[in-house]
């Protein structure tokens, strides 16, 4: 794959066009990284990461966080294409976390959520998805933590701007790992935690 390219750009050049973006993306994750790598170190053009053919949203994003994610974090790449059998509007959310993660650019809330454990006494799940669907229009960049357990919730979340730490019938409203106020009753968690984004 890199000999070809950099046949086809040994032609371009032979016509004095050097606006030239390189794009070597295969479906082998391992194949496209090392391709990727061995090309960086050859060429001065700018590189565009993918993974091809990804698949469907659970596996392809997978595929295509981690190969576009080892070559961004090394430094490779100029422009990205998260490739998916899926509505274009998640190839382009999948595009924004992998550049979130890597705080190469931020864009929209970060929700942090604990995966729920014995001193879960809440449907966590289900308070996380729901937070994450009502914060959907938010384009500033917040972090918002949804954390199953006041024991921990709060300082594992610290860095978190707000945050809420759910017991049964009772949950703490956090900033920065301060705990600010108290929600009783499940039901009102989630209007409670909106109302305290909305108050960042």
């Amino acid at each position: 794959m890199v000999d070809a390219a950099l046949e086809q750009i040994k032609l371009l050049e032979s016509l004095d066009f050097n606006l030239i973006k390189i794009s070597l993306k295969a479906f082998d994750v391992p194949a496209t990284i090392q391709a990727y790598r061995s090309m960086a170190s050859k060429i001065p053009y700018p590189m565009h990461l993918g993974i091809t053919e990804a698949g469907l949203p659970r596996t392809g994003i997978v595929r295509s966080a981690i190969g576009i994610g080892i070559l961004l974090y090394e430094g490779i790449g100029d422009t990205i294409r998260v490739s998916l059998s899926a509505n274009p509007n998640e190839e382009i959310d999948a595009a924004f976390e992998i550049l979130k993660c890597l705080n190469i650019r931020q864009h929209g809330p970060i929700l942090v959520s604990c995966p729920g454990c014995g001193r879960s006494e809440i449907d966590i799940i289900g308070l996380a998805e729901s937070v994450e669907r009502e914060m959907k229009g938010i384009q500033r960049t917040i972090k918002v933590a949804v954390m199953g357990c006041v024991v921990n919730g709060p300082g594992e979340a610290k860095d978190a701007d707000v945050g809420i730490a759910c017991s049964k019938s009772k949950a703490a409203l956090f900033r920065k790992g301060n705990v600010v106020g108290t929600v009783t009753g499940e039901d009102n968690f989630l209007s409670a935690l909106m109302a305290e984004i909305e108050r960042l």
